[in-house]
């Protein structure tokens, strides 16, 4: 099914999702031997590059739709829940017992049917199958299929449309989507870029299934960042991201707290643990011409509060953003 996912296919999801989502802007910001080209999703209406893929698959839906149902830590929760309100579509999700309260209550007010259920994430993917056969709701997954990764990989291609050339490009890995659809753009557009994946340290298991060879499990994560616990990656995503991505980086919660520090102190930009996963990596890097994407920013006023006080990371005296 993924045959399906190819430049054009991205290409098709950008003209789709084009009414609904934000056209992001691209940020420079030079970062010690660094020239860091920064996507920041977390201004989006959810605050998260997940509206694309959802807007991108329930465009396709027909008219007679009876509604849709998703399972979501938080991000994907509320783009399901934004795309439905937006396009008239009953919204049922499925959520953990220890999604952030900001998420659960912002997927609430817009309008879904919110279930929640234990904090493991093969427990909310099963309910929300039951959900899908005894009401007959479509199933939206939050990265294991092709429209949905498609329209993830619109972040990239416009990205690319206004960086040019890349080195290296960074993007965190949960479940695959977003990193099949970018590194879909990035191996038609931009060929020689290195393509780097980010994971938590104690979620690794993009990182162990690569080595495997095939998909393994880990237990649950623990990780700061809540919207990459996936403990396996996608079936379909998974040979995408073996075929396209030359490695995958861990990061810790202490680098992620830093990262967002940075963000906040040097480009007074909110970012969530998960959204700064790639960023934490590209400043402990620091080197050469790199597309970074910042998923999202859906942080609780609590951690944002704690990371205020925190001292960012610093570089050379040449830093600076345009």
């Amino acid at each position: 099914m993924f045959d399906s996912l190819d430049l054009d296919a991205i290409r098709a999801a950008a003209d789709r999702i084009a009414p609904h989502v934000v056209r992001t802007p691209m940020l420079q910001v030079r970062h010690g031997d660094a020239d860091l080209l920064l996507k920041p999703e977390g201004l989006q209406p959810t605050g998260a590059f997940k509206l694309r893929g959802a807007f991108s698959l329930m465009t396709t839906l027909s008219d007679d739709t009876p509604g849709v149902v998703a399972h979501s830590s938080g991000n994907h929760a509320q783009a399901v829940a934004c795309a439905a309100a937006t396009l008239g579509v009953r919204a049922v999700i499925v959520m953990p017992s220890d999604a952030p309260e900001l998420k659960l209550r912002r997927t609430r007010e817009w309008g879904a049917e919110v279930v929640v259920v234990g904090p493991d994430s093969d427990e909310r993917a099963a309910r929300a199958d039951e959900l899908a056969a005894s009401e007959g709701l479509v199933p939206v997954p939050p990265y294991d299929h092709p429209l949905i990764a498609a329209g993830q990989g619109t972040a990239a291609l416009e990205l690319l449309d206004d960086a040019g050339s890349l080195d290296r490009f960074y993007a965190p890995v949960s479940g695959g989507g977003l990193m099949a659809g970018c590194a879909t753009v990035l191996h038609a557009r931009c060929p020689d870029a290195e393509i780097v994946g980010v994971e938590p340290a104690d979620g690794d298991d993009t990182l162990r299934s690569l080595a495997a060879g095939e998909r393994v499990s880990v237990p649950p994560p623990r990780s700061l960042a809540d919207g990459l616990r996936v403990r396996r990656p996608g079936a379909l995503t998974f040979e995408v991201v073996r075929r396209r991505v030359q490695r995958i980086e861990l990061v810790t919660d202490d680098e992620l707290l830093d990262a967002m520090a940075w963000a906040l102190d040097t480009l007074r930009l909110v970012l969530e643990p998960s959204g700064a996963a790639s960023l934490a990596v590209a400043l402990r890097e620091e080197h050469g011409r790199c597309g970074v994407l910042l998923s999202g920013g859906n942080v609780s006023p609590e951690l944002l509060a704690e990371v205020s006080q925190r001292e960012p990371p610093r570089s050379g005296p040449d830093s600076g953003t345009s």
